[in-house]
């Protein structure tokens, strides 16, 4: 990260890669200038690189190695009568370990300045653009949004992944040395979350009726025509699992095949048929998503990293999946992880950008057991949904892998519901292109188009009072009432000299109850130096001068209120940026409205 000034409350300054960790909820507050202070090489590092690199240093034992020639090819024997030749080497330049080198600088590039507004209702059909405060035609609108978009990825360079390499102690130091926004972690193998648990499995066709995404997706002819979906898995799948139409291999050869694939593809082809499917075996998304025939807007990730005592630190795995978010607008959705209510929500499932996923059974809408609740130490509360799991697809043919692990058309675990989840969405996209390239917009939509779960105190984390729902295709798809917006820009854009953006919402209905959510998105560059989001939203509601409804959390990159209109008379939205702590972070902001009944 460049040493630019960087707006941060006396709260949040932390140097050296350290963090407070206490959580208060936000009051209105003003914001004090300071400069940013780079990390240390060493805190850098993570846990395992350090105590490699400080084992060899500690040792820097010399040895002497004999060899039978010298540099220029003279042999020992040949040299005036002596033996062999001996060279003295320093362990710690010759020990290796494998590690991940990020580069979690934020791709900059110029964001117009632009607030778009939708509203649909489902009785008659009708859908209304507004763009910059003015209404626009359809497409006036896409044609619009096609162009700025086409601008965007002109101006930026293509994402960059992390890449994999032995090192030894002193190349790590050297590597550290060379770029402040450069970090070094062990590898940490990614890992699928794999079949768990004995809870009673639904055959797939009930479970796409009870979403909703039967009746108001798929007998309306809505099945993820138009857009591409890529999921990422350590394997490929047969053939015979493909419909080849809607499927593209981006990495050949393949390296093995996968029944944790097929579950995984077997799902997402059932929910949006008619979506183009590109299989990954890395972990990491395509680097240019907009130049595919069919662009890819969404990202499924059934795995997460190996993390030895994990202690819920964000990592640079987590920093990487949100740099991918914030600089290519996909909506990428990643398991929470199988290991318990206790446990902490995998990494990347971390990442604030990221949708988490948590499972849900069919029979009774509850948390299954061996779902993963715990927030990590960003404190953002995740998950942020939770679908279905146990999956049956009777008519599969069995297919082994290897001795022990056969797919058998039965499939479940976080690892089931979140391509379930991103073919929920990739219906959702099709059918609403408002929404393309808007992560921070699909989330605001999912969390308030979400159902109760029947065990919500399976969330140990709900200090903010939030708990993951069941997202219902219905209620966020073809509501009765449903109003989106997006504001987009440079951080100086779209808020008042309040620091707020107040706008104003008519034909109310006394009684009726609604949920509003905001939604944001944060660079990895900086979450990753302060552990928290750059920006801090609040949001409240008012209706003749009284608020009845509000929201105010610290560390969450999204807010939700739930209320009964007490009259029908309009209502006063106000997003108050409460801090802004990043001067560089660009405005993305989604606000999503759903009447409930």
């Amino acid at each position: 990260m460049n040493k630019k000034m960087l707006a941060l409350t006396a709260m949040a300054v932390l140097v050296g890669g350290s963090a407070s960790y206490a959580k208060p909820i936000s009051k209105d507050a003003d914001v004090l200038e300071t400069e940013l202070v780079g990390e240390s090489a060493e805190s850098r590092m993570d846990k395992g690189v350090q105590k490699f690199v400080e084992a060899q240093k500690k040792n820097n034992l010399k040895r002497s190695v004999p060899v039978t020639s010298d540099l220029l090819g003279r042999r020992g024997g040949s040299l005036k009568g002596k033996g062999s030749l001996k060279y003295e080497i320093n362990d710690s330049d010759v020990q290796k370990i494998k590690v991940v080198i990020s580069d979690i600088k934020v791709n900059d590039a110029t964001v117009q300045n632009t607030n778009g507004r939708y509203e649909f209702n489902s009785e008659s059909n009708q859908k209304v653009y507004w763009l910059n405060g003015s209404k626009v035609s359809e497409k006036d609108y896409l044609d619009k949004a096609d162009k700025r978009r086409k601008k965007y990825d002109s101006s930026r360079k293509s994402f960059r992944a992390p890449r994999i390499a032995y090192l030894t102690a002193s190349e790590i130091e050297k590597e550290l040395s060379s770029n402040e926004t450069t970090y070094i972690s062990e590898y940490k193998k990614p890992k699928p979350q794999i079949t768990y648990g004995v809870n009673e499995f639904w055959d797939y066709r009930r479970i796409l009726v009870k979403s909703g995404v039967t009746a108001y997706a798929h007998n309306n002819g809505i099945k993820g025509k138009g857009v591409g979906v890529h999921y990422n898995e350590g394997g490929c799948v047969p053939r015979n699992y493909i419909n080849p139409g809607y499927f593209q291999q981006l990495e050949l050869p393949c390296n093995s095949y996968s029944t944790h694939a097929i579950g995984v593809m077997r799902i997402l082809q059932t929910t949006a048929p008619e979506s183009k499917l590109y299989g990954l075996q890395d972990v990491y998304g395509p680097a240019n998503p907009a130049n595919y025939t069919t662009p890819i807007l969404v990202g499924s990730n059934s795995w997460d990293y190996v993390i030895e005592n994990d202690v819920g630190d964000y990592t640079d795995g987590d920093a990487t999946m949100d740099n991918y978010i914030y600089e290519n607008g996909v909506v990428e959705f990643v398991a929470a992880s199988n290991e318990g209510r206790e446990s902490f929500v995998g990494s990347p499932s971390r990442a604030l950008n990221a949708i988490s996923v948590g499972a849900i059974s069919p029979v009774d809408n509850k948390y299954v057991d061996y779902s993963s609740s715990k927030n990590g130490r960003t404190f953002s509360d995740k998950p942020e949904v939770a679908n279905y799991t146990n999956f049956i697809f009777p008519d599969d043919p069995s297919y082994t892998a290897k001795p022990g692990d056969t797919y058998n058309g039965y499939f479940n675990g976080t690892s089931a519901a979140t391509p379930f989840m991103a073919g929920m969405t990739a219906n959702l996209l099709s059918n609403h292109p408002f929404l393309w390239w808007h992560p921070e917009l699909v989330k605001a939509v999912l969390i308030v188009g979400s159902n109760p779960v029947q065990n919500p105190e399976f969330d140990i984390d709900g200090t903010n009072d939030f708990e993951a729902g069941i997202p219902y295709y219905g209620n966020f798809a073809q509501g009765k009432d449903n109003r989106w917006n997006f504001w987009a820009g440079n951080n100086n854009s779209n808020f008042d000299s309040d620091r707020e953006i107040k706008f104003t919402e008519a034909n109310i209905k006394q009684g009726r109850r609604y949920r509003i959510a905001v939604s944001w998105l944060t660079s990895g560059e900086f979450a990753m130096r302060y552990r928290r989001v750059a920006q801090d939203l609040d949001l409240s509601v008012w209706q003749n001068g009284k608020k009845i409804a509000s929201s105010a959390t610290a560390y969450n990159p999204f807010e939700l209120v739930d209320f009964v209109a007490p009259t029908s008379d309009p209502l006063t939205i106000k997003i108050k940026r409460y801090n802004n702590l990043s001067s560089t972070e660009k405005v993305a902001i989604g606000y999503a409205f759903n009447r409930v009944n």
